[in-house]
């Protein structure tokens, strides 16, 4: 198993409590530190995915009207990655028990989707333009 030193040392749970309290720019920004060294710290191979999923969580926190909110989106999240996992896993054993087909390989995601593009024409001077 992958495993490397953290650069950036976890303080204890009340330091983290009273730096939050006390400065939440410098907690946000020790936040981010650790997590961008998390990042750093994995194989290459998963690091663009681990950066797209904290792209997903940054934009939850902002989009979100309370930190509570975003907790629970962000648990939501956590639950709908483990539970398709646990149906991949649970397909592997129904195979390897004879009791399912091969387990199907997902399509990939295509960066080109089909759409139907619609022309917007440009309103004439003095039409509510």
């Amino acid at each position: 198993m992958y495993q490397q030193q953290s650069a950036v040392a976890l303080p204890s749970h009340e330091i983290l409590m009273q730096l939050a309290l006390d400065d939440p720019g410098a907690f946000e920004e020790l936040r981010s530190a650790m997590i961008e060294d998390c990042i750093a710290r994995a194989p290459q191979k998963t690091q663009f995915r681990l950066r797209q999923l904290q792209f997903r969580v940054d934009g939850i926190r902002r989009r979100s009207r309370s930190p509570l909110g975003a907790l629970l989106k962000i648990q939501s999240l956590m639950w709908d990655s483990y539970f398709e996992l646990y149906q991949e896993l649970q397909e592997v054993v129904r195979y390897g028990r004879g009791v399912a087909h091969p387990p199907r390989e997902k399509p990939k995601r295509s960066a080109v989707r089909n759409a139907r593009i619609i022309e917007f024409r440009a309103r004439a001077p003095g039409n509510g333009g």
